[in-house]
Parts: C-alpha cells; structure tokens; sequence
C-alpha cells in the first residue's frame, strides 16, 4: 500500500486534504524539534490549490464515504 497519494482530514475541521510528496522521492518531512512527534507535514487542498503545514498529530486517515 502505498502512501504517496494518503487523503487526510485535519482533526476537528471539515479540512480534507493529500499529503504533498514529490514524484519519485522521499517523503518530505519538515522537522520542528527533535521529537518526531512533532513534525509538521505539508497538505494539499485541491479545491484551493494551496499547501498548508499541519502538525502530523491533527491529520487523521480520511476515508471517503462507500457509494
């Protein structure tokens, strides 16, 4: 499973984004501290076209609902 293309909903929002990754390369992690927890990865919103930062601890998988 791949991770690249991951839908994410930014936790107490109605925010649904995809994880923003280069073609081909690493994911690209933005380290604020020494504590992985709290790193920041960057979102893209399709329907603004912008990328915005999140703490990784408010993004949550977001499965779009069946039918």
């Amino acid at each position: 499973m791949s991770y690249k293309y991951r839908t994410v909903k930014v936790r107490g929002t109605d925010l649904v984004g995809t994880i923003a990754r280069r073609h081909g390369g690493a994911p690209e992690i933005y380290e604020t501290s020494k504590d992985p927890s709290t790193s920041v990865v960057p979102v893209f919103f399709p329907e603004t076209g912008e990328i915005r930062f999140f703490d990784r601890s408010v993004l949550e998988d977001f499965v779009s609902p069946a039918g």
